[in-house]
């Protein structure tokens, strides 16, 4: 018997209709596609009122799932890649730009000049 995503989905404690199921099923049939080389198989499946052809993947190969499963940062926190700015990075990018005493700037004894 083959295997959806949306069963694979339902198996591991989600909701078959989950929002974030098609960029999840994307993601395994590109895991697929990468190791076997070539497209995962399709069936029929009854959805929202009318059958739809989906990927569907022999039990030899849910393990293309659980590779997803792992990688798809909606369901691993750990595979959310870290933001390119951290806050070090902005402190230095703004060092270079604002002296260290910027909010302790105290008016001079010059006139007050308007601005254009």
């Amino acid at each position: 018997m083959k295997t959806t995503v949306a069963e694979y989905l339902a198996s591991r404690g989600l909701p078959a209709d989950w929002r974030y199921a098609s960029p999840f099923g994307r993601l395994a049939a590109e895991t697929y596609r990468a190791h076997y080389h070539r497209e995962p198989r399709r069936a029929f499946r009854f959805i929202n009122g009318r059958f739809r052809r989906v990927m569907a993947y022999r039990p030899s190969e849910v393990h293309v799932m659980a590779t997803a499963w792992d990688r798809y940062p909606r369901t691993n926190p750990a595979a959310v890649p870290a933001p390119r700015r951290t806050l070090a990075r902005i402190d230095r990018e703004l060092s270079a730009y604002v002296s260290g005493d910027a909010m302790r700037w105290q008016p001079g004894s010059e006139p007050i000049s308007n601005h254009p």
